[in-house]
């Protein structure tokens, strides 16, 4: 099996690609050469960094929990 076999494969290695793709973009609230002070003077990027990673984790659970659903997974307990 491979990435590209079935829907499923395919729709989750495009979210995980997409989210690869989408933290090494330059953006301010991940990467920053300046100091941009955000809530209590904590720099922007410490916030960028831990709602993604929030994000990242909660997408993994959701694919962990359809993987567990799939019939491939199933035991036969008779």
């Amino acid at each position: 099996m491979n990435a590209w076999s079935n829907s499923f494969e395919r729709k989750w290695t495009l979210i995980f690609l997409f989210e690869y793709i989408f933290i090494m973009m330059p953006f301010p609230w991940f990467y920053d050469t300046d100091y941009i002070p955000s809530f209590l003077g904590v720099p922007l990027f410490i916030f960028g960094w831990i709602i993604y990673g929030a994000v990242v984790i909660t997408t993994i659970i959701i694919w962990w929990r359809q993987c567990v659903n799939r019939p491939e997974y199933q035991d036969d307990e008779e």
